[in-house]
C-alpha cells in the first residue's frame, strides 16, 4: 500500500501533464491560425521551444534500437510543417519492424532516460535554489520544462505496450507468490525514487499551465480584435 500512492500520483501526472502538452500545442497552433491563416508558424514556435528534449528523444530511440541490433535510418528532429494532420509529430527515428519487446523498449526509451534527467535536474533545482545564480535556476526550470515535455511517448511507440503490460503483470503475480522473492526492497525502492520524481512532473505541468494560460489569453485577445474564432471539430 505503501507504493500505491506514489504510483497513482505518477501515473496521474504523466496523463495531466501529456493533456497540457497537446493544449499548448493547441493554443500556439490557434494563435498562428488567427494571425497567418496557417498553424505552421505555432508549431514551429512550440518545436524550437522543446527542441533539446525533442533531441533527447529521438536519440534514446536511436541509441537503444542500436544497442538493440535493430536497424535504423533518417533521424528528424524538426515536424513536418507540410502535413496538416493534428497528429503532426515533432520528430521520429525510422527503425526496422522488431520484436515486441525490442520494440517496447526502444518506444520507452525517451520515457526512461527523461525520468532519469528529471530526475537530475530535480535535485539540482531543489539545492541550488538560492546558491546558484539566478540564470542557472531559470536554466535548470527550462530544463525542467523541455525533458517533461519531450518525453511523453507517441502514440506509434505505445502500440506494444498491451502485451508487454500483460507479460509484466503475469511476472509479477508470479514472484509475488514466490516465498523466495523478497519484493518489499524494490517496492521501497521505486517508491523513493517516485516522490521526488512526482514533485518534477508537478512542476514541469505547473510551467505548462502558466505557458497555457499566457497563449489562451493571447488568443483570446487576438479574436476579439480580429472578429475570428478559433472553433474546435
Amino acid at each position: 500500500m505503501q507504493l500505491l500512492v506514489p504510483l497513482l500520483d505518477f501515473i496521474i501526472l504523466v496523463i495531466i501533464l501529456s493533456s497540457l502538452r497537446q493544449r499548448l500545442v493547441y493554443e500556439l497552433s490557434g494563435t498562428s491560425l488567427l494571425l497567418f491563416g496557417n498553424t505552421a508558424p505555432g508549431i514551429a514556435l512550440y518545436s524550437i521551444l522543446v527542441l533539446p528534449g525533442t533531441i533527447i528523444h529521438e536519440l534514446s530511440h536511436w541509441i537503444v534500437a542500436e544497442v538493440l541490433g535493430v536497424r535504423t535510418g533518417e533521424i528528424q528532429i524538426f515536424p513536418d510543417l507540410e502535413n496538416r494532420g493534428e497528429n503532426r509529430r515533432l520528430g521520429s527515428v525510422a527503425t526496422a519492424k522488431s520484436d515486441p519487446f525490442r520494440a517496447f523498449l526502444i518506444g520507452v526509451a525517451p520515457f526512461i532516460s527523461g525520468l532519469a534527467i528529471l530526475a537530475v535536474l530535480g535535485t539540482l533545482l531543489s539545492d541550488g535554489w538560492g546558491v546558484f545564480a539566478w540564470w542557472i535556476n531559470a536554466l535548470i526550470i527550462y530544463g525542467i520544462m523541455v525533458i517533461g515535455n519531450g518525453m511523453m511517448i507517441s502514440e506509434s511507440d505505445r502500440r506494444t505496450w498491451p502485451f508487454i503490460i500483460v507479460f509484466l503483470l503475469i511476472v509479477w503475480i508470479f514472484l509475488a507468490k514466490q516465498t523466495i522473492f523478497d519484493l518489499s526492497f524494490t517496492y521501497d525502492l521505486i517508491t523513493t525514487t517516485l516522490k521526488p520524481l512526482n514533485s518534477v512532473l508537478l512542476v514541469t505541468a505547473g510551467l505548462n499551465l502558466v505557458m497555457i494560460v499566457g497563449s489562451y489569453a493571447i488568443r483570446k485577445l487576438i479574436e476579439r480584435l480580429t472578429g475570428k474564432r478559433i472553433i474546435h471539430k
